[in-house]
């Protein structure tokens, strides 16, 4: 196989490489995406349920009262925990963005590289 042939072939690879390698990304970053804003919904939602729990005053009893305070207790730890998920969540999906800009960046380079080796050869060829 002539030398030309090889690198336009080994480009042609290079560029089917990076194209998988962005698909996967985008894959990546949408799952995080959709991981993000589930985990941001239920945070809202059990900032909600807190809120209203903090807001009931129909206790009839000191127990009814103890138990609206225990279940306002938990729902806030939960507020807590699911937000913090939800930032981390975020700050993955940022990450996993990043990753699918640099993917396509790469992908976009080998197809220029392998543009750029075949106007080469063309060029070569019409000059021999």
């Amino acid at each position: 196989m002539p030398p030309d042939k090889r690198k336009l072939k080994r480009a042609r690879l290079i560029e089917r490489v990076r194209t998988v390698e962005k698909s996967r990304s985008a894959l990546a970053a949408s799952e995080a995406e959709a991981l993000r804003e589930r985990l941001f919904g239920v945070a809202e939602r059990t900032r909600s349920l807190a809120r209203y729990y903090a807001e009931k005053d129909d206790a009839l009893t000191g127990m009814d009262l103890r138990s609206g305070k225990a279940m306002q207790d938990q729902l806030e730890h939960l507020v807590a925990v699911s937000s913090k998920q939800a930032a981390e969540a975020e700050k993955r999906s940022d990450a996993t963005l990043g990753d699918l800009a640099a993917a396509e960046r790469r992908r976009k380079r080998a197809f220029e590289d392998r543009r750029d080796l075949v106007k080469a050869i063309v060029s070569h060829l019409s000059q021999s």
